[in-house]
């Protein structure tokens, strides 16, 4: 007698064949394994990225084949995503490949599936490009320094002398006529306004201290920039967390400071507060005043400057970003984040 396959069942093997090599293809490892931890399949890309050949791991114990991964990252966080039934994602580097792997973990009542990536390149890349990122934001940090020296040791002092001189001539005229007497009023205050701008100036391009927390250096700037004015203001360090490198923590108090700023000259608040937040995933520096609603499109900033452009644009360098949202009819708010490792 004779037996026949039935056409569904021919159907169903060559959907698992079309599958089979459509997984294959891809560059990302696959394993599926069973409750037990044993391999029940995985692609080419899963045994060249583990340095084994598929039929070598086929039907294997996972822990078996790789001791060494007991006790691990790997293993924790596979248990964890079979004992909650939630995936997880994560990264983590394996001692006995030296390479770094990119992991996400899909859990079944059946057992969990790995879809993984050797992202040991793309890290060495990473580091790479940070570095070159730092030792740039490093050679900014010591060109502002020297601009500010130049402008400490040459302008200011320059303007001192001749305001001095402003004051000896004054001492020297004899009852000078009112026309004389009111010119030099108003070039004494001229070089008083001057000096204050350099000044301000130099405040700003003074380098960032790595030993000062950052709350602290966003108080020491509120503090000189509103010194003067009738604006209320408060910097609130809400859990801010672990302190950040110092390349992200020099840019993130040039924002600041940009934000600051503008609330004194362009938003004609009587508040601002700032407030900072930091988990994990990084740290978020909020700036909000009760002044002017700010359209975001026609944000300016000092002049000479690129207001909210030059903003983003540094955000953006270490992995970040920056926005200014108005909160009609009263106030502005700058939202800076910084991720704790960049995304690069």
């Amino acid at each position: 007698m004779t037996s026949q396959s039935s056409p569904d069942a021919g159907v169903g093997f060559a959907l698992t064949v079309d599958l089979d090599k459509a997984i294959n293809r891809v560059a990302d490892g696959f394993i599926a394994m069973d409750r037990d931890w044993y391999v029940r399949y995985l692609n080419v890309a899963a045994a060249r990225q583990l340095g084994r050949e598929v039929s070598d791991l086929t039907g294997k114990n996972i822990w078996e084949e790789f001791p060494t991964a007991v006790g691990s990252a790997f293993e924790i966080r596979y248990r964890e995503a079979a004992a909650t039934q939630e995936p997880v994602e994560f990264v983590e580097y394996f001692e006995l490949l030296d390479a770094w792997f990119s992991i996400r973990v899909y859990p079944s009542p059946d057992g969990i599936t790995l879809i993984f990536r050797d992202i040991t390149q793309m890290r060495l890349l990473m580091a790479e490009r940070r570095g070159f990122v730092d030792r740039l934001l490093q050679a900014e940090d010591r060109e502002r320094a020297r601009i500010a020296a130049d402008v400490h040791d040459d302008s200011v002092q320059a303007l001192g002398v001749v305001h001095l001189q402003l004051q000896l001539l004054r001492a020297h005229l004899q009852d000078p006529s009112p026309k004389v007497d009111s010119l030099l009023t108003s070039l004494g205050e001229q070089v008083l306004r001057a000096i204050d701008q350099l000044r301000t100036l130099l405040f700003s391009l003074e380098p960032t201290q790595a030993d000062v927390p950052i709350a602290k250096s966003i108080r020491v700037q509120a503090s000189h920039i509103f010194d003067g004015s009738p604006i209320h203001w408060s910097v609130d360090d809400i859990d801010g967390g672990e302190e950040l490198p110092q390349a992200e923590k020099s840019q993130v108090l040039r924002i600041t400071n940009e934000a600051l700023t503008n609330a004194r000259a362009h938003a004609e608040a009587t508040e601002v507060i700032v407030t900072l937040r930091g988990d994990e995933n990084g740290v978020e520096i909020v700036v909000a005043d009760n002044g002017i609603a700010v359209d975001a499109e026609t944000f300016t900033s000092a002049r000479g400057h690129r207001g909210l452009a030059t903003m983003r644009d540094r955000a953006a360098v270490i992995g970040g970003w920056c926005t200014i949202e108005p909160a009609p009819p009263h106030g502005c708010t700058v939202r800076i984040f910084v991720p704790r490792d960049r995304p690069w």
